[in-house]
């Protein structure tokens, strides 16, 4: 089954052409050049996912990408200078941030996953600090987090690296039920409403940048 697309972007010619590529993969595509009228598309279409296209929007217009991102799931392309803050744009539920200067394959593969999966999709230099905390989960020491318990703190860590609950409960070796629990629990103490805005504070505030800290240092 194709999956619906809907691209906002600001330049019609552009536009066309990722049509015509992301047809290719027989992706269903629909065009629009204005927020106004993408906002409209997708609350009336439903689309599986909205790909932004800066300077239409950028990660500076966060309300506008925050009402996108209530309707379907929003993947960014913004230029390469600008994705080391994709956590700004995590904060308003964006599920994926992207160099303008990705593959088409790059683009597909991102679009097939944040449709199928629910996960997040970050850009290499926000996630690299993160490689050694998903391997040592069970080093994470009880003082880093004094919101979270040892528990949450390990759901916290995956939930950063995109996993999903199965893949959680597989990790953590407990069931789905209460990797919700978890889940629940750590976006109530984030005061978060979303995961993707419970990954974008615990960036911010320093949480998961102090437990991979706590441990390489262990």
């Amino acid at each position: 089954m194709s999956i619906r697309l809907l691209v906002c972007c600001d330049n019609a010619i552009v536009g066309a052409g990722i049509q015509a590529l992301l047809g290719r993969y027989h992706l269903d595509v629909t065009v629009e050049t204005s927020v106004r009228r993408a906002l409209a598309v997708a609350a009336e279409a439903s689309p599986e996912a909205v790909i932004v296209i800066s300077p239409l929007l950028t990660i500076d217009d966060r309300q506008e990408l925050a009402e996108l991102a209530e309707l379907s799931k929003v993947i960014l392309l913004c230029p390469p200078q600008n994705t080391h803050r994709a956590l700004e744009a995590l904060r308003v539920s964006v599920r994926a941030v992207l160099s303008v200067e990705s593959s088409v394959e790059d683009l597909v593969r991102v679009i097939r996953t944040v449709t199928t999966v629910n996960v997040l999709v970050l850009p290499d230099e926000v996630g690299r600090s993160l490689a050694l905390a998903d391997v040592h989960l069970t080093l994470v020491p009880a003082g880093t987090g004094p919101m979270l318990t040892r528990r949450e703190r390990e759901v916290m860590l995956l939930l950063s690296r995109g996993k999903s609950n199965a893949e959680i409960a597989e990790r953590l070796t407990v069931s789905n039920a209460t990797v919700r629990s978890h889940v629940h629990h750590v976006l109530q103490k984030l005061h978060a409403r979303t995961r993707t805005q419970a990954v974008a504070i615990a960036y911010e505030s320093g949480l998961i940048s102090r437990i991979a800290q706590q441990v390489s240092m262990s």
